[in-house]
């Protein structure tokens, strides 16, 4: 099957060859790599809690263009400018530059590199087949490069919708820049109708000496889809990255945050929600190293998982020999509601200098039921009870969204998420 699906994909890139200037050469070599990878299994440890079988049962052909202009969701909040991707495509006509065009370089990925073709190198292939399929199948994204000393003020939106896509994927790649002192607020979407599709996102961002990056995603994938994202970010001296991820949809999904602290006084946060109902699986997984002194990164994960439910954070700090006065902390926490229901923690730290203050921890746990009874004794019903525990158990993992409009719809979205599960509320605080 492995050689089967190598020839699929390889014929898939040759059709996109010239699509995007010079990157022909580097689409041979990701599928080169692809073939000697392939795609991970049970045993590739990074990629244990996730499911990856449907990758290696078929080929996802390429999605096609929507035969049909889809409905596309509001805004989560007061934006900047929105660029909308519908298959994988770019929708000029459903898109809105605003006033962004005119603080920002703003262009699709084809014509970025159709006149700095030798810049293609600087695309990011990964070391695994989803992250190396990308790259030999990209040919669609945008490009933001933020010039030194601009500040954006409001979020800058890029919406990813899939629509009758089934056994269809998007390979998409976007770039973002900014310049010294730069700040940015982006926030990525991800939403589809019912199909097995395959979503396939990689962000790479350069954030140079004292710029700020802070980006917020919200998955609500369609039931049935398979949905991969990957952020790989450089942050330079005194810069910040700040990401907030909250995972709610899709089959089977998986976010992974690369970040290297590359200054002095450099930062990263890289926090994250996910919510698992009944047959969903989200697993999380985070690399954070550590290249020279006195840079710091913090991580907050909070989990839930519904019956049969899964949900799984892999989080690893590296602190090279070099970086030494290094502060790294990691908190993971999960609720489970069932006992068929499956949480995995598998924090790592790996320290080479002497002089560091790292930690982390891990627990999973149930509901407290003397805090339900506690709030229903005072008149609160159980639904209303739980879903309050549930918004307080995730809210340290969304504090540092800096923009209100877009907390609130992710907090809105975690007490839609537990309203659903009104009888399941009420059965287990009769149990208790």
């Amino acid at each position: 099957m492995q050689d089967e699906l190598i020839t699929g994909y390889e014929a898939q890139a040759g059709t996109l060859n010239g699509t995007v200037p010079g990157a022909d050469a580097l689409r041979a070599k990701a599928l080169k790599e692809l073939g000697s990878h392939g795609f991970p299994t049970p045993k590739t440890e990074d990629w244990r809690y996730s499911d990856m079988r449907p990758l290696r049962a078929q080929v996802f052909g390429l999605a096609e263009a929507a035969s049909k202009t889809p409905d596309v969701p509001a805004p989560l909040a007061d934006v900047a400018a929105r660029f909308v991707f519908i298959n994988g495509r770019y929708a000029e006509e459903l898109s809105d530059l605003g006033d962004l065009w005119q603080a920002a370089s703003i262009r699709p990925l084809a014509n970025h590199f159709m006149s700095n073709a030798d810049r293609v190198d600087e695309i990011v292939r990964g070391q695994d087949g989803v992250s190396l399929l990308n790259t030999a199948l990209l040919r669609d994204g945008i490009v933001i490069s933020v010039p030194s000393g601009i500040e954006i003020d409001d979020p800058v939106e890029i919406i990813h919708l899939m629509t009758d896509a089934g056994a269809k994927a998007a390979h998409l790649r976007h770039v973002i820049e900014l310049g010294e002192g730069a700040k940015l607020s982006l926030v990525e979407r991800f939403v589809g109708d019912d199909s097995a599709y395959w979503s396939n996102v990689i962000v790479q961002a350069r954030i140079t000496q004292g710029a700020k990056l802070h980006h917020a995603r919200l998955q609500e994938e369609g039931a049935n889809a398979l949905h991969t994202a990957k952020t790989y970010v450089n942050v330079d001296t005194e810069g910040e990255y700040l990401c907030t991820n909250l995972s709610l949809g899709g089959k089977t999904g998986r976010f992974e945050a690369h970040v290297r602290l590359l200054g002095e006084e450099a930062s990263a946060s890289v926090d994250g929600v996910a919510l698992a109902a009944t047959g969903q699986s989200h697993d999380t997984l985070t690399h954070v190293s550590h290249v020279v002194p006195f840079a710091t990164s913090d991580q907050i994960f909070r989990t839930v998982a519904d019956a049969r439910g899964k949900t799984a954070f892999q989080g690893k700090v590296t602190v090279e020999k070099d970086a030494q006065s290094t502060a790294a902390d990691q908190s993971f926490k999960a609720l489970v509601f069932d006992r068929t229901a499956e949480a995995n923690a598998k924090p790592e730290l790996e320290i080479f200098a002497d002089d560091v203050k790292c930690s982390h921890g891990a627990t999973v746990g149930e509901l407290d039921a003397k805090a339900i009874f506690y709030l229903t004794s005072r008149g609160i019903d159980p639904v209303t009870a739980r879903q309050m525990l549930v918004e307080a158990f995730t809210a340290d993992a969304l504090e540092r969204i800096a923009d209100e409009g877009v907390k609130d719809a992710m907090t809105d979205r975690i007490s839609a998420w537990m309203a659903d599960r009104k009888d399941r509320a009420i059965a287990g605080t009769q149990q208790a």
